[in-house]
C-alpha cells in the first residue's frame, strides 16, 4: 500500500537516469522532478495538519495546497521554459503530468470505498 501511495515519486527518480541517458534536457527533467518531489513532501505535511482540523478547515487547508500546488508547478515551467528553453519547459511539463497521471490513479485506487 504505501508503494502505491509514492509509485509517482519512485517512478519520476528511476526513470531519471534512463530518461538523461535518452537525451531528455537534465535541467527540464531535474526541474520539473525535483518540484513534483518537493510538493509531495510538502503535501504529506499539510496532510498531517488538516487532518488534526475541523472540516471547514480541513477543507480549506488542502484547497489552498492544492491551488498553491498548481501554481508552483505552472510557475517552474514557466521559469525553465524562459531560462532554459522551449525543450527543457517541455521536459518538465511532461515530468509534472506524468507523475500527476500517476498520482491520481494511485489515489482512485486506494481511496476507501462505501458500501
Amino acid at each position: 500500500m504505501l508503494l502505491l501511495r509514492y509509485l509517482d515519486v519512485a517512478l519520476v527518480v528511476l526513470a531519471a537516469p534512463i530518461m538523461l541517458l535518452i537525451g531528455v534536457p537534465a535541467v527540464g527533467y531535474l526541474a520539473g522532478a525535483g518540484a513534483w518531489v518537493l510538493l509531495r513532501a510538502v503535501g504529506v505535511a499539510v496532510e498531517r495538519a488538516a487532518a488534526s482540523a475541523e472540516f471547514r478547515g480541513q477543507v480549506s487547508i488542502r484547497l489552498g495546497y492544492l491551488l498553491g500546488r498548481l501554481f508552483l508547478l505552472a510557475l517552474v515551467v514557466i521559469l525553465v521554459r524562459r531560462g532554459e528553453g522551449r525543450d527543457a519547459a517541455l521536459a518538465a511539463l511532461l515530468v509534472i503530468v506524468f507523475a500527476f497521471t500517476v498520482q491520481l490513479a494511485c489515489s482512485a485506487m486506494t481511496r476507501p470505498r462505501r458500501r
